[in-house]
């Protein structure tokens, strides 16, 4: 993968030093855990929290960069809330995942989660509560969707892509990313984090098996999970996804708790951390004091 980043400025060069410093202390402070559940592999960070009875946070990434995406809110907020950012196995297929999703929270004695899901992350989070909702006390939506229609409807047809080289496929689809000029800071670091993540931790295989996992998605019905306990995440400039996809998961959770953080793009945790790890925080401290009250 490309390393080699042009069009800097000085903000630009501070930005990516300053994050990737923070990606690797999260990376010493958690080191990456694997178990097996159901004959499948997943790789996973996970921190303390305050205690045993805090419901843990399990955060699903999206196509690019797995579960150290993550990073920033794990740094601030992991000493008081349990998480546990994933690596999502080498599935392609939604119900497969969903399946194997499950197996792994048995694994790890999680029967009830809160479920944080970016990106394709969102989908298979909701796609999750569709099958389990008897097991997502909240569901976080941050840059998500529904129906990928619209997007896919603009690519070519899934024998392509299944076709190409990991690598190359790879290569081709961050090569606008990587090489755009950064217009502030949070670009600056959503593009060190992607050179940094991307083939050096995240495998191109991983890459491709979640880009065609998305080729295969189809539109999911809502989950049975009242809006009380439903928030979005997302912004308007959003690069990647559809005004229409992000219209319509507005319009699905009409009643929930709903942000638009400007500036942050398509990753938020990335572009606008400390206002993305605020409002996660906020929402689930206000949910545990919630639960935690005497009945």
């Amino acid at each position: 993968m490309p390393r080699e980043l042009s069009h800097d400025r000085p903000h630009d060069s501070t930005a990516r030093s300053r994050t990737l410093d923070r990606l690797a202390r999260f990376q010493e402070s958690y080191p990456r855990a694997s178990v097996t559940a159901a004959g499948i592999v997943w790789s996973f960070r996970r921190t303390p929290g305050q205690g045993p009875q805090a419901t843990t946070v399990v955060m699903l990434p999206g196509i690019q960069g797995g579960g150290d995406i993550f990073f920033d809110t794990a740094l601030r907020l992991g000493a008081a809330l349990p998480l546990v950012t994933v690596d999502a196995p080498d599935l392609d297929e939604v119900s497969t995942m969903t399946a194997a999703t499950a197996a792994f929270l048995d694994t790890l004695g999680l029967q009830r989660v809160h479920i944080l899901g970016a990106s394709l992350g969102g989908y298979l989070a909701q796609a999750f509560a569709l099958a389990h909702a008897e097991r997502v006390d909240q569901l976080l939506i941050a840059n998500g969707f529904y129906d990928p229609r619209p997007f896919l409807s603009k690519l070519p047809p899934a024998a392509t892509f299944a076709a190409m080289d990991a690598e190359a496929l790879v290569r081709k689809n961050l090569a606008p990313l990587l090489e755009a000029p950064a217009d502030d800071p949070g670009e600056a670091s959503l593009q060190a984090i992607m050179a940094a993540l991307v083939g050096p931790i995240q495998s191109l295989t991983n890459y491709k098996s979640r880009l065609m996992l998305l080729m295969g998605a189809e539109p999911l019905d809502r989950p049975q999970i009242p809006d009380s306990r439903v928030m979005v995440i997302d912004d308007d400039q959003d690069p990647m996804v559809p005004a229409e996809m992000r219209n319509a998961l507005r319009s699905r959770y009409a009643n929930a708790e709903h942000h638009a953080v400007t500036g942050g793009g398509h990753m938020p945790a990335i572009q606008r951390p400390a206002e993305f790890a605020e409002l996660v925080g906020r929402r689930l401290a206000a949910s545990s004091l919630y639960h935690n009250q005497p009945s």
